[in-house]
């Protein structure tokens, strides 16, 4: 659970992340996770990036592939992660996109295989209520 979710591959490293998009080169790889997190809303001239960069990048992904298996839940707007999305490629040195295999992961749909502390939700639908009589007289 964040502000926002960014994916490093196998082959990031510190040292180039002041450095052009060509000499932060992504390899393969894959995350099984839930991700919980904050997005940046699109609104009117400004578009956020969409469900396919709500997992942030910030590497040269061309021709490598991020594999998925998870499940994306939105629940708030990003309080510190609100940058605009600028787009990809080397005109904006931020990324280029991965070769997306995303898959939603049923396992979170057994309770039984849920991690421990997931979020859940419970429903309670008003049915037909009674007024029942007091036993004893109110003073």
């Amino acid at each position: 659970m964040a502000d926002a979710i960014t994916i490093l591959s196998p082959s990031w490293s510190d040292a180039n992340s002041s450095k052009s998009l060509a000499n932060r080169q992504a390899t393969d790889c894959t995350v099984n996770a839930a991700f919980l997190a904050g997005i940046v809303e699109t609104v009117s001239g400004s578009y956020s990036g969409g469900v396919e960069n709500f997992p942030r990048f910030l590497e040269d992904w061309s021709n490598d592939t991020f594999t998925y298996n998870g499940s994306m839940v939105v629940m708030f707007d990003s309080i510190y992660a609100t940058g605009l999305w600028q787009g990809t490629g080397s005109a904006f040195d931020i990324y280029n996109p991965p070769t997306r295999n995303w898959n939603f992961d049923t396992n979170f749909t057994n309770p039984a295989k849920i991690p421990p502390g997931t979020p859940s939700a419970r429903v309670l639908v008003r049915g037909t209520w009674t007024a029942i009589t007091p036993k004893y007289p109110l003073n």
